[in-house]
């Protein structure tokens, strides 16, 4: 049921908006209404139909913390510039997927562990926690960022990345 859209002109409304995406914006955060479906049932058990403030704060959750780097001070990516110039090969390649873990919405219970920086890495790379409803299987990633916040030791970054 949630991987069909409840708007008929849902599919019209992408392809006719794509084109200003590729000329006008210098990166687009991709995530579609049926993988926010399948999170909310899959991750957050929420089985009945999710709500729109339960929607939009999945998405502030990502959005907040995909521009953390740009709000508190670091080593990397202080600015949106640098930020998306580590992303994006090319001017045209500018669609980004998003992935998030762990989620946690405010009034649902989400159990969470503790784990390792390589765990939490190879966990952002399944497909249940990407917000983008393609296939992942045969591709490859042109680049990758990683943020994770929290107390955590660089050497366990590096180790993590040549793993």
């Amino acid at each position: 049921e949630s991987d069909k859209s409840d708007v008929v002109v849902h599919p019209y409304n992408s392809v006719l908006t794509l084109k200003r995406l590729i000329l006008n914006a210098d990166s687009t955060v991709v995530i579609d209404n049926t993988s926010l479906h399948r999170i909310a049932d899959e991750r957050l058990q929420i089985n009945n139909s999710i709500s729109f403030s339960e929607t939009n704060a999945i998405i502030s959750n990502v959005m907040a913390a995909s521009t953390t780097t740009l709000r508190y001070p670091g080593y990397m990516n202080n600015d949106l510039i640098g930020l998306i110039a580590s992303l994006v090969p090319t001017p045209r390649a500018h669609f980004l997927m998003t992935s998030f873990t762990p989620l946690v919405i405010k009034g649902h219970k989400t159990q969470i562990q503790k784990t390792s920086v390589l765990d939490v890495m190879r966990r952002l790379l399944q497909p249940k926690n990407i917000m983008v409803s393609c296939g992942t299987k045969k591709g490859c990633y042109v680049s990758i960022l990683d943020i994770i916040r929290g107390d955590v030791d660089p050497t366990d970054i590096h180790k993590s990345l040549q793993r």
